[in-house]
């Protein structure tokens, strides 16, 4: 009863002996075993590793001398008073009697608008006629509030006559 059959026994412990037939995808190194032609799996991984070559990348991308866009200034330190004494309050009396100096002083006032007018002595008519005119013009320039409130009540005459 035991039939050969192609090449394969009948006995099914013969079928454990026998090598599979070779496969269609390329062997990866991952299988192999350790005594396989290419050496030693640790001598494989440490030729996959990445190598740098640190002095290189030093030399080239930090050169000396390079400034990465800083400037560089050349100012003395911001001087202060190293040796600070102990710090001493604020005597009340002495700060009473300053701002009371201080408020008997006569204030200076500062100049006015109408004093600017006084420049005027030295023009002639036209110049003061000029210069009028161009004030004028300024004003009803610069006087748009009121120019927008015109045109917003011209808006609605022109809408109420067009309801009529």
């Amino acid at each position: 009863m035991h039939k050969v059959m192609a090449g394969r026994s009948a006995d099914p412990s013969d079928n454990l002996k026998m090598k599979p037939p070779k496969g269609i995808l390329k062997s990866s190194s991952s299988f192999e075993a350790p005594d396989a032609p290419g050496g030693s799996r640790k001598n494989q991984k440490n030729s996959k590793e990445t190598t740098f070559d640190e002095m290189n990348i030093l030399e080239t991308l930090h050169p000396p001398g390079k400034d990465y866009g800083h400037m560089k200034i050349d100012e003395p330190k911001t001087p202060y008073e190293r040796d600070v004494p102990d710090a001493v309050g604020v005597d009340p009396d002495d700060l009473a009697k300053r701002m009371r100096e201080e408020s008997e002083k006569p204030r200076r006032e500062l100049p006015s608008m109408e004093e600017d007018s006084a420049g005027e002595e030295d023009l002639t008519p036209e110049e003061r006629e000029k210069k009028r005119q161009f004030e004028m013009k300024r004003k009803a320039h610069y006087n748009e509030y009121l120019m927008a409130k015109k045109k917003l009540q011209e808006l609605k005459d022109e809408d109420d006559d067009d309801d009529d």
